[in-house]
């Protein structure tokens, strides 16, 4: 199950005007080891402003914060200290359940991914190559259209 926050992103807007996202995964042990959980997230690069003399921006993926739920009956330790987090609960509960950070070890230590971007200094041919082809386009629409249309 997992819970995503905004419920609408637009995938198309570049990484600067990007909005940040809370994702909520809820997880179940895995079925060899009672402490260990395992999830796969699919991450959708964004579109970076041009760069000065580097094709790539570096991203670097933070570790998850990792909660653990005292929603159900096998209550742990931590349940028993205040809560430190108030989110929604799995599917199956609408009130807000108690929520602890614990500690984690992640599979990475830090994940980055290279994201290949423009360079600055081919701007004015990117702009001078997308005018020319625009307007042959445009003037070869307008051609089909005049020789081909029919208007009354």
């Amino acid at each position: 199950q997992a819970v995503l926050t905004p419920d609408v992103i637009d995938v198309e807007a570049p990484e600067y005007l990007a909005r940040d996202l809370l994702l909520l995964l809820f997880l179940e042990p895995d079925a060899r080891c009672s402490r260990c959980f395992r999830a796969a997230v699919p991450v959708h690069a964004r579109y970076h402003r041009p760069a000065e003399g580097t094709e790539e921006a570096v991203v670097v993926l933070q570790s998850p914060e990792v909660l653990l739920c005292c929603c159900h009956s096998h209550l742990s330790a931590e349940c028993w200290e205040p809560a430190e987090v108030d989110t929604p609960c799995p599917s199956d509960n609408t009130s807000p359940c108690q929520w602890h950070s614990t500690t984690h070890r992640p599979a990475y230590e830090e994940s980055m991914l290279r994201v290949p971007v423009g360079l600055r200094e081919h701007s004015s041919l990117v702009c001078a190559l997308t005018l020319l082809t625009t307007g042959l386009c445009s003037g070869l629409i307008l051609a089909a259209a005049c020789k081909y249309g029919h208007f009354s």
